[in-house]
């Protein structure tokens, strides 16, 4: 394999890709945003979530209820209590399409996901008769929380672009918006064993 020393390096970036120059653009090096932005998370060594990841997980829930409204969904509700009221835990946001089967989905938007958290959730949900449907929004999400839900509960993770379904098995919705609005290409699908090593993605 043949190796270059770099004596000058200089990234630019644009909306699509990365591009490295090293030695006064004698080697340039082009890499797709994404791979970039996952190389990163990769390894990125703060466990915090970012000022900007933060404002992305904000953001979600904004343009989530901007597309309900423009779409006059059926339900459209904030603050929704998760399970009846003597759990004391509750949905940021909680909504239906108009469409008929449809399912009405709620949303928990938090910097991390934690599979202690996910438990709950899921065990509230048993009892409640109205959602039925749940997806955890985080910046940061543990590996146990990934496979801490079940059918009806997904943890979604920002950072990494990483859920526990695939794309294909996302609410409509939260699929459009990630995809439309936020630019997300795909989501990596994490189904790990609780067995698995803790570690955040």
């Amino acid at each position: 394999m043949p190796e270059v020393r770099v004596e000058s390096l200089k990234i630019e970036m644009t909306d699509s890709e990365v591009r490295i120059l090293a030695n006064s653009g004698d080697l340039a090096l082009v890499f797709p945003r994404t791979l970039w932005e996952s190389a990163l998370t990769e390894v990125a060594t703060s466990s915090e979530p970012t000022s900007r990841e933060l404002e992305e997980l904000m953001t979600l829930k904004r343009l989530l209820k901007e597309h309900a409204e423009e779409n006059s969904f059926a339900t459209i509700l904030e603050e929704v209590p998760c399970g009846g009221k003597n759990w004391g835990q509750q949905f940021d946001l909680v909504l239906r399409p108009a469409e008929i089967f449809a399912a009405t989905t709620g949303y928990l938007f938090l910097p991390e996901v934690l599979p202690e958290q996910m438990a709950l959730i899921r065990t509230s949900l048993e009892e409640d008769a109205f959602v039925e449907q749940a997806y955890i929004v985080g910046v940061l999400a543990e590996v146990e929380a990934f496979a801490a839900g079940d059918e009806r509960l997904k943890a979604l993770s920002i950072r990494g672009r990483r859920c526990s379904s695939s794309r294909f098995e996302l609410a409509p919705e939260l699929w459009q918006v990630l995809s439309e609005k936020l630019g997300w290409r795909n989501v990596a699908p994490v189904a790990l064993s609780i067995g698995e090593d803790r570690k955040e993605v």
